[in-house]
């Protein structure tokens, strides 16, 4: 058996594709998922698997979640090690007022993506690349609009994409 962490995009945002935990936990045990454990309502699953492939793994859950809830959901699978790595690369200082994320894509931006979304820096976002993750420091007191959002995310990278604040990451490779 091998950990891995499932990062769902998009559900109970806004009330809109809306996953129980415990209903999500059901699925993934008759998918022959073990150790289920989920944090907070934003689609993060730690999980024992013997199927060893992520790709193989995010489209299992992907489809059951398709099958059981109705709704097409991405998943994005990374293991503890690679969590803690990610997080290890952030490389911005938080400090007061500014949100750190990460996002997690599935397949690691060429380097013409990746020019274009240090491009897309601005005074109120510092972002960075580091392999299939991207960095972003977001100024939460300005008043001016970050354009920065997992769609912004998308757009630019061209495949699924899902982001986590650094708390949310943090708790999540203490729980694996």
């Amino acid at each position: 058996m091998t950990r891995f962490i499932a990062l769902l995009r998009g559900i109970n945002v806004g009330g809109h594709r809306k996953i129980k935990m415990d209903d999500l936990k059901e699925m993934l045990v008759l998918a022959n998922l073990e150790n289920i454990s989920t944090y907070i309502q934003s689609g993060n699953v730690i999980f024992d698997a013997e199927l060893n492939d992520k790709a193989n793994l995010s489209a299992l859950i992907s489809k059951q979640i398709e099958a059981t809830f109705g709704f097409d959901v991405p998943v994005i699978i990374r293991s503890p090690e690679e969590l803690r790595k990610a997080l290890a690369g952030f490389p911005f200082q938080e400090k007061e007022g500014w949100k750190g994320y990460i996002s997690f894509v599935a397949n690691e931006p060429d380097s013409e993506t990746k020019k274009q979304w240090i491009s897309s820096s601005s005074d109120i976002e510092k972002l960075a690349v580091g392999g299939n993750h991207l960095f972003s420091l977001v100024n939460k007191q300005s008043d001016e609009k970050p354009q920065f959002s997992n769609t912004f995310v998308e757009k630019i990278v061209g495949v699924p994409a899902t982001t986590r604040n650094l708390r949310t990451v943090r708790k999540i490779i203490e729980m694996s």
